[in-house]
């Protein structure tokens, strides 16, 4: 541990770690005591998977700011924001024809296509036979599976060198020009946070930036750094709860739920830091 536990008591107590943990904890029995999600749309459904994944990693993220770990906080807090900003696109969206359809299938092409890198990993690279034909069969079956989407979404395919394909953001459709996250980033978001969106990608990548620019600390090339720090929750913190409170709105508006007020108690705790999110 880098630091006392009186330390990171003093410390979370500053930020008020305790009433965040506690809000968290607000949405979590407010979406448990919410009518059964599944009498409720495709799109509703869709949305409270993701807003449970976000309760998950905004526990993850208070947990590693408690701890003092700013830079591992804000890597996570990029999770949320891609999570905030593809959920209020297919929300302001929602009513345009075969989007959410679209957007389900995207996660079986993506299973279907890493299913078939796996086998082929196995057929190249195993030494039991029995484990290589069974692969092969598998490959086969995903592979039917595969093309059978792309026959389906044929219109969307993109295509190169190595033949046709659906590209990451194909599920867009013809709803924006562009078929890529920036595109959609500029359907839903403000500018401040794409920047803020900038540095967790630094935080989440390796790299110059994001192995030697940390938060509250002073770069020494002269010696290795490897300890927390209880100065640099700020952005972190400020950046992860403005999207998991959109998110927040985003779920309780959609099935009739009043949560405005978590989103005062939100707001509150961020407060004091969030001149940061204008920087």
């Amino acid at each position: 541990m880098d630091f006392s536990q009186q330390e990171l008591e003093n410390s979370a107590r500053s930020w008020h770690y305790d009433e965040a943990a506690e809000a968290v904890r607000e949405c979590e029995r407010l979406a448990h005591d919410t009518e059964d999600v599944r009498s409720y749309d495709l799109f509703t459904k869709v949305l409270s998977e993701s807003y449970s994944k976000a309760i998950i990693t905004t526990k993850e993220i208070l947990t590693l700011l408690y701890h003092g770990y700013p830079e591992g906080a804000m890597a996570l807090s990029r999770i949320l924001y891609e999570s905030m900003v593809v959920m209020q696109f297919l929300y302001k969206n929602k009513e345009c024809e075969g989007l959410l359809e679209r957007y389900i299938d995207d996660y079986a092409v993506k299973v279907s296509r890493d299913r078939i890198k796996y086998y082929n990993y196995l057929l190249e690279y195993s030494q039991n036979e029995e484990e290589r034909q069974e692969a092969q069969r598998l490959k086969v079956e995903a592979r039917k599976e595969h093309n059978k989407l792309k026959e389906k979404y044929q219109e969307y395919l993109s295509y190169n060198k190595q033949g046709n394909y659906l590209h990451d953001y194909w599920w867009v459709g013809d709803v924006i020009k562009s078929r890529n996250f920036s595109a959609i980033q500029n359907e839903v978001t403000l500018e401040n946070l794409k920047i803020l969106y900038v540095l967790s990608c630094y935080r989440a990548h390796s790299g110059v930036v994001g192995s030697n620019v940390r938060f509250g600390t002073i770069f020494d090339e002269t010696e290795l750094s490897t300890k927390g720090s209880l100065k640099g929750f700020a952005i972190p913190l400020c950046f992860s709860l403005v999207c998991f409170g959109i998110l927040t709105e985003t779920m309780f508006n959609t099935v009739g739920a009043d949560c405005t007020y978590i989103i005062d108690k939100i707001e509150k705790i961020i407060a004091p830091y969030e001149d940061c999110l204008y920087r």
